[in-house]
C-alpha cells in the first residue's frame, strides 16, 4: 500500500511539474538521402514524416519523443533497394542560449521494418519482402534553427547500429553481404512546425 502511494505521489509530481513548461505538438517532414554501409550502393534521394510533442524543460533544454515514417536503402546502376521504416525516437535538443533559436539535437530511437509489421506481411505474396532485420536501434545527431513562429529548419545524420541484413540478403551476387556487416546511413534534411499548447496568461 506505501508503494502504490508513493508511485501515485511520483506521479502526480511529475504531471504538476510538467504542467508548469511549455508544450508543444508538431510535424515534421524533408528528405532523406540513405545508403547502406559495406553494400556497393549509392545514396539514395527518398523522405521522411512524422509528429511529435515537444516539452521544454528549461530555457535550454527541450524533450521531445517522436513517431513517423523513413524510406531508407540505397541504390545501384539498375535499381532502388527499398527498407521502409516505422520510426520511434526520443529527441534531446539543446539550445545556444535561452534566446536564439538555434539548437543541436540528439535522437536514440528505434526503426521497425514495415514490411515485417502486420500490415507487410498481409499484403506482401509469398517469397517476397526484403529480408531486412526487423529492428534498427538509431543515434541522431543534428543541428536546428527554431524561428518564433514555430517553423524550424532541421538536418541530422541517423546511423543505424544493428546489421540491416545480417547475412541473409541475397539479391546482389557479393560475398559483402555473408561476410560483412550492413548498416542504415541516413542524412536528413527537412522542416518542422510546432502548434503551441500551453495557454498564454
Amino acid at each position: 500500500m506505501k508503494n502504490l502511494l508513493l508511485s501515485l505521489c511520483f506521479i502526480s509530481f511529475i504531471n504538476m511539474s510538467f504542467s508548469q513548461n511549455e508544450k508543444g505538438l508538431g510535424f515534421r517532414g524533408g528528405l532523406n538521402f540513405s545508403k547502406l554501409t559495406n553494400a556497393n550502393l549509392d545514396y539514395k534521394t527518398n523522405g521522411y514524416f512524422g509528429i511529435f510533442y515537444q516539452v521544454r524543460l528549461s530555457d535550454l533544454y527541450a524533450l521531445q519523443p517522436e513517431i513517423g515514417y523513413s524510406n531508407q536503402g540505397g541504390k545501384t546502376t539498375d535499381a532502388n533497394i527499398y527498407v521502409e521504416y516505422l520510426t520511434l525516437g526520443i529527441t534531446n535538443k539543446l539550445f545556444l542560449s535561452p534566446k536564439a533559436g538555434l539548437y543541436m539535437l540528439v535522437t536514440p530511437g528505434f526503426d521497425f521494418d514495415l514490411d515485417d509489421t502486420l500490415i507487410g506481411l498481409i499484403n506482401r505474396g509469398e517469397g517476397s519482402g526484403n529480408n531486412a532485420t526487423f529492428i534498427d536501434f538509431t543515434l541522431s545527431f543534428g543541428l536546428g534553427i527554431e524561428f518564433k513562429n514555430g517553423l524550424a529548419i532541421e538536418a541530422r545524420y541517423k546511423q543505424g547500429l544493428i546489421d540491416v541484413y545480417s547475412g541473409s540478403f541475397h539479391n546482389f551476387e557479393s560475398e559483402l553481404f555473408e561476410n560483412e556487416t550492413q548498416f542504415n546511413s541516413v542524412f536528413q534534411i527537412g522542416l518542422a512546425y510546432t502548434f503551441s499548447l500551453t495557454k498564454k496568461e
